[in-house]
């Protein structure tokens, strides 16, 4: 009588090392070859990159800001990147220093003076960012505070 159990540990072996195979072949194949972008993540509804050269320190209330100091030159400049993907994630870079949200820790709108803007929250700061480039504003909450970055000097 021949020993069935050989046969079996035999035929176990070669369909275990094909899907072994398989395996290591998909995921070569993913990790090398480019499948296509992923359609919920592709795309951003917004995508810009922007640079101020000027900044502005003042105190503020519920009425604005007020006893604001002299505009002074930032050197070097300060650079910011700010993308919303479609699925309203957001990732900021002030600087080099990078920032991530979800859609419950921002805020889009209109200010009828200086147009649309993201509004970020984090901890004791607020950040508004408009979408034209032209102006920043670095709100410190805790301390009463807002620095405002433009683009141009605003006068």
């Amino acid at each position: 009588m021949k020993d069935l159990s050989k046969y079996f540990a035999k035929a176990a072996l070669h369909k275990a090392s094909f899907f072994s195979v398989a395996l290591v072949a998909g995921l070569f194949l993913s990790a090398c070859g480019d499948l296509g972008p992923d359609p919920d993540a592709d795309g951003a509804r917004f995508n810009a990159q922007f640079r101020y050269y000027w900044s502005q320190d003042c105190r503020y209330d519920s009425f604005g800001a007020y006893d604001c100091g002299p505009v002074y030159n930032i050197s070097p400049s300060l650079r910011v990147g700010l993308r919303v993907d479609s699925d309203g994630l957001a990732s900021l870079n002030l600087d080099g220093d990078r920032y991530y949200y979800l859609e419950m820790e921002y805020d889009e709108g209109y200010d009828p003076g200086y147009g649309s803007y993201f509004h970020f929250y984090q901890d004791d700061d607020e950040l508004t960012i408009y979408k034209d480039g032209s102006e920043m504003a670095w709100w410190k909450t805790a301390a009463d505070s807002v620095t405002y970055y433009f683009y141009e000097l605003p006068y």
